[in-house]
């Protein structure tokens, strides 16, 4: 019995450890969006290490979308409408469109606005 509960508790510890291992490969890229008419907003990431680009759509306010670690490149944001004579304005949380999802930097902000 004590060696089945063993088995049982180093399968549970191994699991755990594999879960936790993927939650830290992770890291969220957002898209807040303020706006003057239409509500919503897209944004286009690309990671410059697997060549993938990855499509953030906010319905309203706020949009997020989870990403593995690497290095990315803001390709494009925006709101849903933005006709003159409203103003478009993107801007990221650390003021370049380069930027690096890692344990140290788990997330990156883009602001896109319309006014």
């Amino acid at each position: 019995m004590k060696n089945l509960i063993t088995k049982v508790f180093l399968v549970m510890l191994l699991f755990t450890a594999t879960s936790f291992k993927n939650k830290m490969s992770t890291g969220y890229v957002t898209l807040e969006v303020s706006y003057m008419t239409v509500m919503g907003g897209q944004a286009t990431v690309y990671n410059t290490d697997t060549n993938t680009y990855y499509y953030i759509n906010a319905v309203d306010t706020y949009g997020s979308e989870e990403v593995p670690y690497g290095n990315y490149e803001l390709v494009s944001a925006g709101t849903n409408s933005c006709n003159p004579p409203l103003i478009h304005s993107v801007t990221t949380s650390t003021g370049s469109t380069s930027f690096t999802i890692d344990s140290s930097n788990p997330s990156f902000t883009v602001f896109a606005s319309c006014y």
